[in-house]
């Protein structure tokens, strides 16, 4: 150990850092040189700096490091040759991707570069895509609840919803309609469905709709119960001339009563 080292307190006699300076000036050289490169040290202003200390910051950068971003001096162009080294392409035509033109102008506009579009635009895809999956699989499910509720009325209905539509909905509003997925919406196409079969045959004609008979499961289980309800009723009288028609029809009620079993 040096004979320096000796006249040292404990707290620093033994670090090993210390150990590999042989003696006081070699010390003393090391202690200047770190002084001076913390003399030439950027230091980047924290998050509480004001414009002074940026503009100091900025200057020192600029002086120490000249060719750092070498820039134009013109505002403008150095902007835009700023966003040049960063990725963005010339003109907005020239993003590697396909996407809305209005879009990849607010992109060259706003300095993205062309990763970052793309980046964007996959992930942006992607959700949306995975969104319209989901979306299709409500609407399946919820037109499978509608087909259960209407059952054998299901056709009709929908025939009478479009009726209700063409009806009294203009170009605009059925456009609407379209465009915003309320046309496949379930609860529109009830609510257009009682509007529909509140029309009358001549209101109805040259729509385009179905006329095709069927009931919904619950109106067929109500006409059941008044026939069996009513004792006079030639399903309920083997002897009756029309008690054949009647058994066929009341088939045909429980079929369209219990769809899922027919």
């Amino acid at each position: 150990m040096a004979e320096w080292h000796e006249q040292l307190s404990d707290d620093y006699r033994g670090n090993e850092t210390l150990a590999n300076i042989p003696d006081v000036d070699t010390l003393a050289k090391s202690y200047l040189d770190a002084q001076s490169y913390v003399g030439g040290a950027i230091r980047i202003p924290g998050e509480d700096a004001g414009e002074e200390d940026w503009n100091a910051f900025n200057s020192k950068l600029q002086e120490k490091v000249p060719t750092l971003l070498n820039l134009p001096s013109d505002e403008e162009e150095a902007k835009a040759a700023l966003y040049a080294r960063l990725g963005r392409p010339q003109d907005a035509q020239g993003y590697s991707v396909e996407a809305d033109p209005e879009l990849l102008n607010w992109a060259y506009e706003n300095g993205l570069s062309d990763s970052q579009v793309k980046a964007w635009v996959e992930a942006n895809g992607a959700r949306k895509a995975a969104q319209d999956e989901q979306s299709d699989t409500n609407l399946e499910q919820a037109m499978q609840e509608l087909h259960k509720e209407w059952g054998y009325a299901y056709d009709q209905n929908l025939a009478a919803a479009k009726n209700a539509v063409l009806a009294f909905a203009d170009e605009d509003t059925q456009q609407f309609l379209v465009d915003s997925g309320m046309d496949q919406h379930p609860g529109m196409i009830c609510l257009m469905a009682k509007i529909g079969a509140t029309l009358s045959e001549s209101e109805t004609k040259g729509l385009g709709g179905d006329n095709q008979f069927g009931l919904t499961p619950d109106q067929a289980l109500t006409q059941i119960g008044e026939i069996q309800r009513n004792t006079e009723h030639p399903y309920n009288n083997i002897r009756s001339p029309g008690h054949r028609e009647a058994v066929a029809k009341m088939e045909q009620l429980f079929n369209q009563a219990y769809p899922e079993a027919s």
